[in-house]
């Protein structure tokens, strides 16, 4: 029964995460971001509810959010991306960008948690994940692609380095908790 759980409860995180990415996306592009803020807070009050993993999934989650903050910043910054509603500031990762760095971080535990076999197939698979989220966002309205070639290709290497970076946080937390327990 446990193990029907687990599955169940990867389904749900992973239907929650493309939610989240689709209802930031359209309420971006026609104007109800609050949408995609209220899917966002269903996924965390589900990941949050009785989550046994909650210490490594904040870890994940904030190595995400860092590495997404940076990437998409960098991508602002140099105008290869132009986001809408690219609130507080046109020079930095807007908000809505961040909380769904939040639902990869919260996912990689869980739907996306097959991935951490390998750094390299993480790595491999957000590299061409990412730039193809970010070209279905532009399609959408919420962003603009600027030197589509450059911009994409520098994308899937920022997204490479961030699968692979999450994969190595994620093992090395798991086995640190092992560590710690087996010490106490």
């Amino acid at each position: 029964m446990a193990g029907s759980t687990v599955k169940c409860d990867k389904i749900i995180n992973f239907i929650l995460l493309q939610l989240v990415w689709a209802a930031f996306i359209l309420g971006v592009t026609y104007g109800y971001v609050w949408v995609g803020l209220l899917v966002f807070l269903l996924m965390m009050g589900w990941q949050l509810r009785s989550n046994v993993r909650k210490d490594s999934d904040l870890v994940v989650i904030v190595a995400s959010i860092v590495a997404g903050f940076v990437l998409a910043s960098i991508w602002s910054s140099s105008d290869l991306i132009l986001y809408k509603n690219h609130w507080p500031s046109a020079g930095i990762a807007p908000w809505w960008i961040l909380a769904l760095w939040v639902a990869l971080g919260a996912s990689f535990n869980h739907s996306l948690e097959w991935v951490q076999s390998s750094p390299y197939l993480a790595g491999l698979l957000f590299a061409i994940g990412g730039p193809l989220s970010y070209l279905g966002a532009e399609r959408i309205g919420a962003v603009e692609i600027n030197t589509p070639i450059l911009t994409l290709s520098l994308m899937a290497v920022g997204w490479f380095l961030t699968g692979f970076l999450l994969t190595f946080v994620a093992k090395r937390f798991h086995q640190f908790q092992k560590w710690w327990v087996a010490d106490a």
